[in-house]
């Protein structure tokens, strides 16, 4: 009996090696394609010196090498055990004298044979290339390449058990396939649906913060190609081998359990079924609810959302299981289903677990994070880089403290949650950490003016303007030796400021306007002049904004005779041309219109200005950076000049203008 049992086992490897041995070479092939072939391609263009650097062997064609990982295997898993999802080949099979254990085994030593035989040769070819061709840029040894074997091998064999083991749930091929790409994604699929919809039933949900905690590191594709950079820890083996392990055993449960006539059939088990039909079901509803949430953000859409992709969802699983389209009778599952995510959405909504009211107490408070993003709370202090400007920040003392507790307090009560986006609207972050450790976020989309008294108590404090502005910092900046000011609006001019005791005056007076900034100024929409360049000793520079109400800067720059020097005054303009936009639009689709600017000095509808002080509050209040306006302004230099186009916003119209051309 034994000696039976080998020779059909001898049998069965043959017939393996037959029918899937080709996928094999194909490994193999692809594999020297992709390595070997490619050192040796770099030692034939050293004489066009293209020599890349390649510290390990990952680095070699990072990406087709992770094609090559999640395709092989896969299609392995599929051809390997493709007996199964036949009905002959199934029934002859299982009438072999052959446990099905053994049956199992001697499929899963040849698949893992076609992984390993590649891989080693590969390895083994490339090694030998390395200490042979004489090539600088390549800079690993011949323990990188056993780490690229080991590695390689873990990753491959753990996409062949994954496919296997989603191979025995289903009698078909194709879903084999889809199943197994289906579970490589579905970690961070599902975490992003669950997650980006979790914020339109509960106000101040961060979803963000938790979506960019690594969640890309989850899927095996993305983590492939991050082993050029970073070897698999000891933790990412363990796990890596455990799933294998797990996947394997698993694998051999099912084999055992399934039946032979599931061969044909989408589900290889009666009882999953449901779990697909309604799992599908509940994927389809909450990308509906994300499309229609981001894009529409209104709670109508959502809801239409959710109900229609739930039931295109509901429909194409049903679909699959029954192999027809003919399933539209089929409708009490889907009310089930209806029924019970009406249920747990409203209990959601209604916040039984507290989440939306969860507030620390202001005395176990260590500080305060207060910002638009949550990556500084997330980086904590681990920035590589000090911004010029850093709306994201850490407060500390005890009135900052409780000037943003108190406006959490108030969007607690408030509950905004949907908000369509506007100009006004913002996004607001505060987060806690506390004298114990732990930490609190939550992120709100909210219309800035009613909540004006609260950014404003905040932003305007002493501590959140040092740390708002690298210039103020406590820590201070490298001695200036240069200031730069550009402008671009409505014509070009530049200046330079060299001489250090106007550098140092120049500083403290923009430090002064700093300073004395107020929260509009600071988050309304910039109306500038141009840009402030300070070149530091070190080579450095912080760049910011010449904004308009800049008083005491333009004064001071008057004072030195500069100031028609660093930007364009009413005696750099000849006159202007104010023109109504009834029709309201684009700006530049109005100056592209050759006609438009040709016909605009003879029109009767436009009100001409040529006095010095009017050009001049036209200068200080119009904006190039709306786009769409009533007002429209043409500066015109020469008669035979281009003019240089702006806008006014109706708030800052000069009453002149109001008046003689309402």
């Amino acid at each position: 009996m034994p000696s039976k049992i080998l020779s059909y086992n001898r049998s069965i490897f043959v017939q393996n090696l037959r029918n899937v041995g080709w996928i094999g070479i194909v490994h193999l092939l692809v594999l020297l394609a992709v390595i070997p072939l490619r050192i040796v391609m770099a030692y034939t263009n050293r004489k066009w010196n293209y020599s890349p650097n390649w510290n390990n062997v990952f680095e070699i064609s990072h990406v087709f090498q992770g094609m090559v990982v999640f395709t092989i295997p896969v299609l392995l898993a599929i051809f390997l055990f493709r007996y199964m999802q036949v009905k002959r080949s199934a029934d002859y099979m299982h009438s072999l004298p052959l446990r099905r254990e053994s049956l199992f085994f001697q499929h899963m030593v040849f698949g893992i044979l076609m992984l390993i035989v590649p891989i080693a040769f590969t390895a083994l070819l490339t090694a030998v290339l390395c200490n042979m061709l004489p090539l600088d840029n390549i800079l690993f040894s011949t323990a990188d390449v056993i780490r690229w074997t080991a590695e390689m091998f873990l990753m491959e064999l753990f996409v062949f058990s994954a496919s296997v083991w989603v191979g025995m749930f289903t009698g078909i091929s194709v879903l084999q396939g889809a199943f197994a790409y289906i579970l490589f994604l579905f970690p961070a699929g599902i975490s992003v649906l669950v997650l980006m919809n979790m914020k339109y039933l509960l106000s101040g949900f961060a979803a963000d913060y938790y979506l960019s905690a690594n969640l890309e590191r989850i899927v095996p594709f993305f983590r492939f190609i991050e082993l050029a950079q970073r070897s698999l820890t000891i933790q990412e083996i363990i796990s890596y081998a455990a799933f294998i392990v797990l996947c394997c055993g698993l694998s051999i449960w099912l084999y055992k359990k399934r039946h032979s006539e599931a061969a044909n059939q989408a589900l290889a088990f009666s009882v999953l079924q449901p779990v697909f039909l309604f799992g599908v079901a509940f994927c389809f509803m909450l990308l509906g609810g994300l499309y229609f949430g981001e894009t529409q953000r209104s709670i109508g859409w959502i809801l239409f959302g959710y109900v229609a992709f739930s039931l295109i969802g509901f429909y194409v699983a049903e679909a699959i299981i029954e192999k027809t389209w003919r399933v539209f009778h089929k409708w009490k599952g889907y009310v089930a289903f209806v029924a019970v995510m009406l249920i747990v959405g409203g209990l959601l909504h209604l916040d039984v677990t507290g989440y939306e009211k969860r507030q620390p107490a202001l005395g176990d408070i260590q500080r305060v994070y207060f910002g638009e993003s949550v990556y500084g709370f997330e980086q904590q202090d681990k920035r590589g880089y000090v911004a010029y400007v850093q709306p994201d920040q850490f407060l500390q003392t005890k009135s900052n403290i409780k000037n943003v507790y108190l406006f959490h307090r108030q969007l607690i009560e408030d509950r905004p949650m949907m908000v369509v986006p506007s100009t006004d609207t913002r996004q607001v972050v505060i987060g806690y950490e506390l004298k114990n450790g732990e930490k609190l976020i939550r992120t709100y989309s909210i219309p800035f003016q009613p909540y004006k008294h609260f950014y404003q108590s905040i932003m305007e404090s002493t501590e959140y303007k040092k740390n708002y502005y690298l210039l103020l910092h406590d820590r201070g900046v490298s001695p200036i030796r240069q200031v730069t000011i550009r402008t671009r609006y409505p014509f070009e001019k530049t200046v330079v400021i060299a001489d250090s005791k106007q550098i140092e005056a120049f500083v403290s007076v923009l430090k002064t306007e700093l300073e004395r900034e107020t929260v509009d100024e600071m988050m309304g929409p910039t109306n500038e002049w141009g840009s402030i360049e300070l070149l530091q000793s070190d080579g450095d520079q912080i760049q910011l904004s010449w904004k308009k109400s800049y008083s005491q800067l333009e004064i001071w720059l008057n004072q030195q005779g500069l100031l028609s020097k660093a930007r364009v005054t009413a005696d750099d303009i000849q006159y202007a041309i104010i023109v109504k936009n009834e029709e309201r639009k684009p700006l530049h689709e109005l100056t592209s219109d050759s006609q438009f600017q040709q016909q605009l000095p003879t029109r009767t509808d436009v009100l001409r200005i040529t006095d010095k002080k009017q050009l001049e509050e036209c200068l200080q209040k119009t904006t190039p950076s709306k786009d769409t306006s009533l007002y429209i302004i043409a500066f015109y230099r020469t008669d035979q000049s281009a003019p240089a186009w702006s806008v006014f916003e109706e708030n800052h119209l000069p009453s002149f203008i109001r008046n003689q051309l309402p």
